[in-house]
C-alpha cells in the first residue's frame, strides 16, 4: 500500500516562490496569508500531518499558486501494477 508524502514540499514551494517574486516568506507568514494554523504548515512540511482539511489545503495552494498534488504526493510501494493499484 502506498502513502501520501508531504515532507519538505512546503519548503520547496516557498523557495520557488522566492525565486519567482524575490519575496521571502516564512512558513509562519504563509500560514498567516493562507489563513490556516501555523502548526498545520509545520506538520505538513515535516511530513507529520495525519489529517488535512481540504479547505485549508486549498487556501495553502492558493497562497502558493500551486496545485494540491505539488504538496501531497502519492508514494507507491511498487507492488501491483498501474501505479501500485492491484487488478
Amino acid at each position: 500500500m502506498g502513502k501520501i508524502e508531504t515532507k519538505g514540499r512546503i519548503t520547496v514551494k516557498l523557495g520557488e516562490r522566492q525565486v519567482a517574486t524575490g519575496e521571502r516568506w516564512s512558513p509562519r507568514y504563509l500560514a498567516h496569508v493562507a489563513g490556516v494554523p501555523k502548526d498545520l504548515v509545520y506538520r505538513l512540511d515535516a511530513g507529520q500531518a495525519r489529517y488535512v482539511d481540504l479547505e485549508a489545503l486549498a487556501r495553502l495552494c492558493d497562497a502558493l499558486h500551486c496545485r494540491a498534488d505539488e504538496i501531497l504526493v502519492w508514494e507507491c510501494d511498487g507492488k501491483g501494477k498501474d501505479n501500485g493499484r492491484s487488478e
